[in-house]
């Protein structure tokens, strides 16, 4: 925008993140040095990282940790065998897949695999508003769909706990 910055976006949040580990200013949990509550990122414009805002993030990367570390799982692949990786929002666009991977953020896949693809909720519907070929091509992906419940997953809360932490995705521990 043409304001004055007031804060971090998401992107440059697991920027920050990475090479907050990098260089070893913040633990695998999310601590900072002396237990500090906040870090300074840009003094001059008081921008800080506080402890709640790496616990939010935390949280949220979790998520997206079991759910990647599940489906893996559950379908016996590893990161090593995933193709392609999607991904999609307006959001990721400017994510640094390596940053991600670092902080556990995205499963270790290569990065020249990793796919982005923008807002593709907007253009999947518009694409199914103006052809009746799409719509026929979704209604028979839809039928493919497996539905997993993450939370159901015996070992979810254990993983989910891992998955707190800023570091690289260790698959092996997730067989």
């Amino acid at each position: 925008g043409e304001g004055e910055p007031e804060g971090i976006c998401g992107s440059g949040f697991i920027d920050l993140l990475a090479e907050l580990r990098r260089a070893n200013l913040m633990t695998p949990k999310g601590v900072f040095p002396d237990k500090a509550v906040e870090v300074q990122v840009v003094q001059e414009r008081g921008i800080t990282l506080s402890r709640q805002d790496v616990s939010e993030l935390a949280q949220a990367k979790a998520a997206s940790f079991c759910g990647q570390a599940i489906l893996m799982r559950q379908f016996g692949v590893s990161p090593d065998e995933i193709s392609q990786m999607f991904l999609s929002g307006g959001f990721v666009n400017y994510v640094e897949v390596a940053s991600a991977v670092d902080i556990g953020f995205l499963a270790p896949v290569n990065e020249d695999r990793v796919i982005k693809v923008g807002n593709a909720a907007a253009q999947g519907a518009r694409e199914m508003l103006l052809s009746r070929k799409k719509r026929s091509e979704i209604a028979e992906l839809i039928s493919r769909v497996e539905h997993v419940e993450l939370e159901t997953t015996e070992d979810f809360f254990e993983m989910f706990v891992e998955g707190c932490q800023f570091k690289p995705m260790n698959c092996q521990s997730l067989w």
